[in-house]
């Protein structure tokens, strides 16, 4: 859940009628930190009990309520256009699984993924044709969309370009 943008945005889409509202289940991130920063600002109070500190390794999603939409942000140091950029083959390009085994699990309607924009030319292409694929597998399938976005223009204060996923339950 890292301190909150996905869920932040996702709170805030919620129409002015309250007609359509998406609201938070549960949420997870092995920072302690970033868990109490999520706590705080998407749920109101620094302690909440559906904010999990642990590694999404560790995760026992067999205890968790069932998304209608499942979004995650899988770390992004192995993809990033600075760093060391092993991609796939990092210590961290490889949680993008625990995105598909949720997708597994749960099945939801709609899933949300996001990264930076590196991802596309990681591992010369490859490591994002292979997440590709394993998110449209992913469940009952799910038919995908990406699109890039650079979020400084979307009033996020940081100079970040990323790569969003959505994908709708086939």
């Amino acid at each position: 859940c890292g301190p909150g943008g996905m869920g932040l945005g996702a709170k805030l889409a919620s129409d002015e009628h309250k007609k359509h509202k998406i609201d938070h289940l549960w949420a997870t991130d092995s920072d302690e930190n970033a868990c109490r920063t999520y706590a705080r600002n998407i749920c109101g109070n620094d302690d909440d009990k559906s904010v999990i500190p642990s590694r999404v390794e560790d995760l026992d999603y067999s205890t968790l309520d069932h998304p209608d939409i499942l979004s995650f942000g899988f770390p992004c140091n192995d993809y990033s256009l600075v760093g060391e950029k092993k991609g796939i083959n990092g210590y961290f390009g490889p949680l993008y699984t625990f995105g598909v085994k949720g997708l597994n699990e749960f099945n939801p309607l709609i899933c949300v993924a996001e990264n930076v924009s590196g991802i596309r030319s990681s591992n010369e292409g490859e490591a994002f044709l292979k997440i590709l694929k394993e998110l449209r597998q992913a469940g009952k399938g799910y038919e995908l969309t990406t699109n890039e976005f650079h979020f400084e223009k979307y009033g996020i204060p940081q100079k970040r370009h990323g790569v969003v996923i959505v994908g709708f339950r086939k």
